[in-house]
């Protein structure tokens, strides 16, 4: 009974997040500090954290025996979490060096100090 409720509950709260994310849909207040793609990119770190979080319940559900689906499920789980951690980082520093090429020359150089130190 508990891992159909686990699966309902996930899937209900991480799929519209991560659907909107994908359609670029977000708080303006997010949307005027991150680009399209950058949105985007998230939204696919949400899907891969659904499955993630899926797989244990899946596992159970399988038939394996009791400690080879806990083995493989944690190491499976980690290997999405890490992966959709990386995407979520990612994206972050994707967001971080475009501010740093798009921003003025101007603002780096400060008049009377002769450019960069």
């Amino acid at each position: 009974m508990f891992l159909w409720l686990w699966l309902i509950g996930w899937s209900a709260f991480v799929l519209p997040l991560a659907f909107a994310s994908l359609r670029g849909w977000a708080p303006k207040s997010v949307r005027r500090r991150t680009t399209p793609w950058g949105i985007r990119v998230r939204g696919v770190a949400l899907l891969v954290f659904w499955a993630g979080g899926l797989m244990v319940p899946l596992l159970r559900q399988s038939g394996l025996d009791t400690e080879d689906a806990a083995f493989l499920g944690s190491i499976v789980q980690a290997g999405f979490l890490m992966f959709g951690a990386g995407l979520m980082v990612g994206s972050q520093l994707g967001e971080w060096f475009y501010r740093r090429a798009v921003q003025p020359k101007a603002l780096d150089e400060t008049p009377g100090s002769g450019g960069r130190p």
